[in-house]
C-alpha cells in the first residue's frame, strides 16, 4: 500500500504530525509512506526515521511571485514529483484550501486512488473540502496530535495509538546535566522576556549545569550573549541543521521553552521540561506527555520566573 502524507508546514506542526505516521507504520508495516512538505521545512520531515521518500514544494521561497508564476511554478513541481507514482491514499493534514488544491492535482496527475481530509466542519479552511473523495470529522478541539493520528486511523480503518510515538531515532547517547533555553519564536507575543531568561540563568548558576540556548538571528544572538553574561556556562547552537539540533537536544536532560518547533522537537524526544505558554493553548499544542509540564498566562509577561524556579526545585539535578 502506498500512501503520500501532505503536511506542507511549519515547523510545529510536522512535528505533531509524526506520531500519526508511526501509527500508520505499526499498522501496516510494509506500506510506503511518503510526505510531501514545503521546501523551507524539509530538514524538519527528515527528522523522522519512518517516512519512505520526502517530496518538497516551493510554497514559502515564492510568496512573492506573481499568482501565475506561482501556478506554473506548483504545477512543474508535482509534475516532476508525482506523475509516475500512483498512490492508493492520499491524506492532506494540512486542511488548507492550498492543500486542497494541491492534493487534488497530485490525484488527478497520478491517477491515485483516494483523496482525503477533514471535513467541511472540522478543515482550518473548509471551502474546498469538496475536493476530497472523503472528509471526515474530527472536532477542532483536540489536539493537533490526536487530530492527525485520528484522520490517519479513519482513513485507513484502524485504532489510534493511545501512546505517542514521534519516530525519532535515539542516538544513545548519554544524558548530560544540561539544560536547553529555547527562547526565539516566530511570533513576539510567543516570546518570554530576555530580563526573565537572565534570572533564570542566573538561578541555575547554582547547579552544575550547562546551558544550551538555540540562536537563529541576530536578535536571538543577542538574548544568548545577554544569558552567557549571567551565565557563564550558557554556550550558543546554531539551528541551520536540524540533524545536529536534534543530536545536541538528545544530550540534554531538561527543557523550558515558548511554544515553537525546537520546544516540540525536545517534546518528541521525551526529555522532561517546561512549556510556557502566553496567547496559544496547551490543549491543542501542548505536550503529551505526562512528564513534561505547563505554565499557562494569558501573555508571556505573566510568567513570573519563580514560578519556573519552584518548579525546577522539584527536579534532581546533579
Amino acid at each position: 500500500m502506498k500512501i503520500l502524507i501532505i503536511k506542507t508546514s511549519s515547523l510545529g506542526d510536522i512535528i505533531h504530525s509524526f506520531p500519526a505516521i508511526e501509527d500508520i507504520k505499526k499498522n501496516y508495516p510494509e506500506s510506503r509512506v511518503d510526505f510531501l512538505v514545503d521546501s523551507t521545512f524539509l530538514s524538519t520531515a527528515k527528522l523522522n526515521q519512518s517516512i519512505d521518500n520526502f517530496f518538497s514544494i516551493s510554497l514559502r521561497e515564492t510568496k512573492n511571485q506573481s499568482f501565475v508564476k506561482r501556478l506554473k511554478n506548483l504545477n512543474e513541481e508535482i509534475n516532476a514529483s508525482f506523475k509516475n507514482i500512483t498512490y492508493d491514499f492520499v491524506i492532506d493534514f494540512q486542511g488548507l484550501m492550498r492543500t486542497q488544491i494541491i492534493g487534488s492535482k497530485i490525484k488527478k496527475i497520478s491517477s491515485s486512488k483516494n483523496f482525503i481530509g477533514y471535513s467541511f466542519k472540522s478543515a482550518k479552511e473548509g471551502l474546498l473540502t469538496f475536493l476530497y473523495d472523503k472528509g471526515i470529522n474530527i472536532t477542532k478541539d483536540e489536539h493537533a496530535v490526536m487530530r492527525m493520528k485520528k484522520l490517519a486511523a479513519e482513513s485507513l480503518n484502524y485504532e489510534p495509538n493511545k501512546e505517542h510515538d514521534y519516530g525519532f531515532k535515539q542516538e544513545g547517547l548519554d544524558k548530560k546535566n544540561k539544560i536547553i533555553f529555547v527562547h526565539g519564536s516566530s511570533r513576539r507575543n510567543k516570546e518570554y522576556p530576555l530580563d526573565y531568561w537572565k534570572k533564570l540563568a542566573d538561578h541555575l548558576n547554582d547547579f552544575n549545569l550547562d546551558i544550551c540556548v538555540p540562536v537563529h538571528g541576530e536578535n536571538q544572538l543577542n538574548y544568548f550573549k545577554e544569558i552567557n553574561k549571567i551565565n557563564s556556562r550558557a554556550f550558543k547552537l546554531e539551528t541551520d541543521n536540524f540533524h545536529k539540533i536534534k543530536e545536541e537536544f538528545d544530550k540534554c536532560s531538561f527543557f523550558i521553552g515558548v511554544d515553537t518547533g525546537l520546544t516540540h522537537i525536545c517534546a518528541g524526544l521525551g526529555l522532561s521540561g517546561i512549556f510556557l505558554f502566553g496567547p496559544t493553548d496547551p490543549s491543542k499544542v501542548g505536550p503529551v506527555f505526562d512528564h513534561q509540564r505547563v505554565i499557562k498566562k494569558s501573555e508571556m509577561t505573566e510568567i513570573n520566573p519563580s514560578l519556573i524556579i519552584e518548579m525546577l526545585k522539584e527536579e534532581s539535578f546533579e
